[in-house]
């Protein structure tokens, strides 16, 4: 049986970052498990100037990473709440200069970063249970679909698997979902179509649409709404997405007259949700598995980054002193996630348009 100090499910932003601020900071061994080998392909986001600060904390720099994961990106074009256009950063940074990231590029720096520092790292290898043993620390079954099944005893188990929190349902965590809200997207390939970085958003009665530039030649485009109404308006089928886009009166301008790479949409989870996990000892959740937000509000990745680095310290806390303080790290949790629910609830109700839409009635309570 492999033995590690600390175990981390999951291997994006929250699970990397959580361990570069271990291994940056405490003699601790360190494991990543990541379902994935690395190379799926990630919806662009904007990120504020404040990740300078954060990879900074992690002993990184901007120029530590390949050139374009930063590019600097123009305000957000935004037909909400009339059909007037006015220009935002997102609904939480409307001052500061925002960039478009390149998440493959930055998401393997990370992780790349993490390795060179000493964490051990199995990509595609899926956990297959969870077993908490009297002494407080875990046995996790794993398997690989070359190297078989194999197991690992870890002090410290992380949950950073994402908007699934999979590791904190399967071990008795609790989590409270706000909406359910998903996204039915596509990727399309701009063909040397040359086009500034930037958002845009438009509110339609069923939800709300956004498309962005990404890094090589590529623009996602995205519809978002609850998942009873993309079932019952069959929005998840391509020729219903593809009607609901030309019924717009903003986004089907923006788009190029190309092929889409594939004739098939991808849909993911989009919702507002909290876990709770302080009654599970030696366990602690990051980044999206810990609260995940609308992603209107372009919080993922630099919360995703902030509370690895604060779950970090109480990791060390409870493994160096026995004292567990994730009662702490839980209440900070649910402190930011009740002002960004207020925040939300106030942007959401700027759009007023169409009172009969279940929608935008469920946002407007």
């Amino acid at each position: 049986m492999i033995q590690t100090d600390v175990l981390i499910v999951g291997g994006g932003p929250g699970g990397a970052s959580a361990a570069l601020s271990l291994l940056n900071n405490s003699n601790y061994s360190v494991t990543i498990i990541e379902q994935s080998d690395f190379n799926t392909t990630r919806v662009g986001e904007h990120v504020s100037s404040s990740i300078f600060d954060l990879i900074d904390y992690l002993k990184l720099s901007k120029s530590d990473f390949r050139q374009d994961s930063f590019i600097p990106a123009y305000a957000s074009k935004a037909y909400w709440g009339s059909d007037q256009v006015r220009s935002v950063n997102s609904i939480f940074t409307t001052e500061e200069a925002t960039f478009q990231l390149d998440r493959e590029k930055f998401d393997f720096k990370l992780i790349e970063t993490a390795a060179e520092r000493g964490a051990t790292i199995y990509p595609r290898t899926k956990c297959l249970e969870y077993k908490q043993l009297l002494d407080k620390s875990w046995n996790v079954s794993l398997s690989h679909p070359t190297e078989g099944k194999f197991k690992i005893h870890a002090n410290y188990l992380v949950d950073a698997s994402g908007r699934s929190a999979n590791v904190c349902r399967k071990v008795g965590g609790i989590l409270r979902k706000n909406d359910s809200l998903i996204a039915v997207g596509m990727f399309l390939d701009l063909n040397g179509e040359s086009r500034k970085f930037e958002q845009i958003l438009e509110s339609v009665e069923l939800g709300w649409w956004y498309v962005a530039c990404l890094p090589d030649d590529q623009m996602v485009i995205t519809f978002f709404s609850d998942v009873d109404i993309i079932s019952e308006n069959k929005i998840h089928q391509l020729n219903q997405w593809t009607q609901l886009l030309k019924q717009s009166n903003q986004v089907k301008n923006c788009l190029p007259y190309r092929q889409p790479f594939s004739d098939k949409l991808w849909i993911r989870n989009a919702q507002t949700q909290i876990s709770d996990s302080k009654a599970i000892e030696r366990f602690i959740s990051v980044g999206d598995a810990a609260v995940s937000f609308d992603p209107i509000s372009s919080m993922g990745i630099g919360f995703s980054i902030s509370s690895a680095i604060y779950a970090a310290k109480h990791i060390g806390q409870e493994l160096e002193k026995g004292i567990s303080t994730s009662d702490l790290y839980q209440e900070d949790l649910l402190q930011n996630f009740n002002r960004y629910l207020q925040i939300k609830s106030s942007y959401y109700k700027e759009e007023s348009r169409w009172p009969s839409s279940k929608f935008w009635q469920r946002r407007n309570q």
